[in-house]
Parts: C-alpha cells; structure tokens; sequence
C-alpha cells in the first residue's frame, strides 16, 4: 500500500504522511493500536485499520499519519498506535 497518493481500497483513498493536501481539509484524528512483534504485517493491519475508519466515514482518506511503539515488559511484546488526520474534499 503506498504511503502517499492513492491507496488500493475500493474507494481509492489518499493516504499521506505529509500535510493535508490542497483541496482538502482535517475533520479530525483518527487511531489504532495493536500488539506483538514490529514486523511488517502489524504495520499494514494499522493501515488498514485506518483505511476502514475512513470509508465507515465516508472520508477522502488521510494524511500526516505517524506511527509510535511501546515495549511492554510485562507481556514481552510491542504495542504499535497509528494516529492520522482524517481529510474530506472541500
């Protein structure tokens, strides 16, 4: 899935991890978690996660999306969050 322009859902979202493209505008934040080894696939399920608030949304897609980890000790495992604006047309 490509981190900016469209993505290959069916309602070919923007996805962006730059600013809020012209022609559009943030109605908000949007976010997800989930846990276990950083790999790959976890960072995919965050994106689309993401991808699903969108179109439940009916929103254009998303920008400025940022991912942070957390090691949970306790469990031995990596918490991912991914948090984005979510954009509609203007």
């Amino acid at each position: 899935m490509p981190l900016f322009g469209k993505s290959e859902a069916k309602k070919n979202l923007i996805e962006s991890v730059g600013s809020t493209p012209e022609g559009y505008h943030s109605t908000g934040i949007i976010q997800t978690m989930s846990s276990g080894h950083v790999s790959p696939l976890i960072q995919s399920k965050l994106i689309k996660d993401l991808e699903n608030i969108c179109i439940a949304a009916e929103a254009a897609g998303f920008c400025n999306y940022r991912i942070t980890s957390h090691f949970d000790s306790v469990g031995s495992k990596d918490i991912l969050f991914a948090y984005a604006d979510m954009i509609k047309k203007d």
